[in-house]
């Protein structure tokens, strides 16, 4: 086979720092969607971005390029430079460190 084929879908689940309530409802529809622009960005597909006031769920195929872990570190610092220079209120925003990470099938419904 003289190509390589990947498609391997990933739940990411990580929260901001302590747990602080930073995306409010004005500002998560904008961060989702700069999340899947970055998943976009690096070469997989966002297939559902999410989330709550505290912490975001990404479903995304990985890029054939990158790990897990390098995916994560990508979209948490792109992510985080962009949300600083938004507005001066969230200048103190970051990410708390570590992620979940789910493989598999989603179970039917």
């Amino acid at each position: 086979m003289p190509q390589s084929l990947s498609k391997v879908i990933i739940h990411f689940i990580f929260s901001t720092k302590n747990r602080e309530p930073w995306l409010d409802s004005a500002i998560r529809p904008r961060m989702h969607a700069y999340l899947a622009t970055i998943c976009r960005d690096l070469g997989g597909e966002a297939l559902c971005v999410a989330g709550v006031s505290d912490h975001v769920h990404i479903v995304a195929t990985l890029p054939r390029t990158l790990s897990q872990a390098e995916l994560i570190e990508q979209i948490k610092k792109a992510s985080s430079k962009w949300i600083k220079a938004v507005e001066a209120r969230y200048r103190g925003f970051s990410w708390q460190r570590g992620y979940a990470a789910f493989f598999g099938e989603p179970e039917p419904a």
